[in-house]
C-alpha cells in the first residue's frame, strides 16, 4: 500500500469573481497539496483566456501545486455537432493543461440526465435511473477518445459519482467502464453525493464494486435531514453523517492517483472551513499513518 497521500482545496472553498489568487493563498497558507479547479470560468471579470494564463502563472509561483480541473462533454445527449466541437475543445484544454499546468488528474463528467417535470434533487428518478442504452453507447465512445488523449499526456480521467449523470452509483459506472475499457478513465468516488441519493449505498460496497478503479476522490459531508426539502444540509467534513475517517481508511490502498479533493458545497464561511477541514484530514493522516 501506498502511505503518500495529497490533499486538493475544491474551488468551491471560495469561487467567485477576482478569488482565484486567494484560492490558491488559502491552499498554501493551510498546507494543502493543491487545488482543483473548473475547466470553464464562470464569472465576468476574466475571459476563458485571461482565466487560462492568470492559472498558469499561479502555477508557476507554486509549482509544487497539483491542479486538478473539472469539465463536462454532453457524450448522453448532447447534438452531434455540439459533441464534437466540445471534445475538440476539452482535448486542447487537455493538453494545455498538461503543458502549462502538470495537471495529473481530470474530474469528468458525461452530461447530465434529469427526467422532464422531475425535481433535480429527486436523485433516485434521474441519472442513471433514466438512462438508456445509447447514452452507455455514446458515453464510452467519447470517452475512449478522451481516454486516449489522457494516456498519451500520463492523465488520468476520473468520473464523480455525481447525482443527475449517468455514472452517479457504483454499479451504472462499473457498466460505464467495462463498455469503456480504458486504463486511462476511471472513477472520481465522492461518497457525499452518494448518500443523498435514496439508491446509495455504504463505502464498503463502492469499494468492493469499483476499487480497482477509483483514481481520485472527493471528500465532503451530509446531514441527512428528514424534513428538508431536498433531504439533506451540506456540513462540514468532521460534522455529518459520513464517516471519512472511516472512508479514508478504506480507500487509501486504491486510490490510484494518490489525491483527493475536499469539497465545501456550503454557502458559509469557506475561508474557516478550509482551515478546519485540513486540521481534521491531519488528524485523519496521522491517525492512519499517511504521509
Amino acid at each position: 500500500m501506498n502511505n503518500k497521500m495529497k490533499i486538493l482545496l475544491h474551488v468551491n472553498y471560495h469561487e467567485g469573481a477576482g478569488r482565484l489568487r486567494t484560492l490558491f493563498r488559502l491552499a498554501s497558507d493551510n498546507g494543502y497539496d493543491g487545488v482543483e479547479l473548473r475547466w470553464k470560468y464562470r464569472f465576468a471579470d476574466m475571459s476563458q483566456a485571461q482565466y487560462q494564463t492568470e492559472t498558469a502563472a499561479l502555477k508557476a509561483a507554486h509549482p509544487e501545486m497539483e491542479i486538478v480541473f473539472g469539465g463536462c462533454v454532453n457524450f448522453c445527449r448532447g447534438e452531434e455537432d455540439e459533441v464534437r466541437k466540445d471534445t475538440e475543445d476539452y482535448l486542447e484544454f487537455m493538453d494545455w493543461a498538461a503543458r502549462e499546468c502538470g495537471t495529473k488528474v481530470m474530474n469528468f463528467f458525461t452530461g447530465g440526465l434529469v427526467a422532464e417535470g422531475n425535481p433535480y434533487y429527486n436523485f433516485h428518478a434521474n441519472g442513471s435511473a433514466i438512462a438508456n442504452e445509447d447514452d452507455y453507447r455514446k458515453s464510452s465512445e467519447g470517452l475512449r477518445i478522451i481516454g486516449d488523449r489522457a494516456r498519451h499526456l500520463g492523465m488520468l480521467i476520473a468520473l464523480e459519482t455525481h447525482n443527475c449523470y449517468l455514472h452517479d452509483l457504483p454499479d451504472p459506472c462499473r457498466k460505464l467502464l467495462d463498455l469503456t475499457a480504458h486504463d486511462a478513465v476511471g472513477v472520481n468516488y465522492d461518497q457525499g453525493n452518494i448518500i443523498i441519493n435514496s439508491n446509495g449505498c455504504p463505502p464498503e460496497t463502492v469499494v468492493e464494486k469499483l476499487g480497482d478503479k477509483i483514481y481520485y476522490a472527493h471528500l465532503k459531508n451530509m446531514l441527512i435531514v428528514s424534513g428538508a426539502a431536498s433531504g439533506f444540509l451540506c456540513t462540514r467534513l468532521d460534522a455529518g453523517h459520513i464517516n471519512n475517517l472511516s472512508l479514508v481508511d478504506k480507500i487509501k490502498g486504491c486510490l490510484r492517483s494518490g489525491m483527493l479533493a475536499l469539497e465545501y458545497p456550503n454557502p458559509g464561511d469557506g475561508i474557516y472551513a478550509a482551515a478546519q477541514d485540513m486540521a481534521y484530514m491531519r488528524f485523519i493522516k496521522n491517525y492512519l499513518n499517511l504521509e
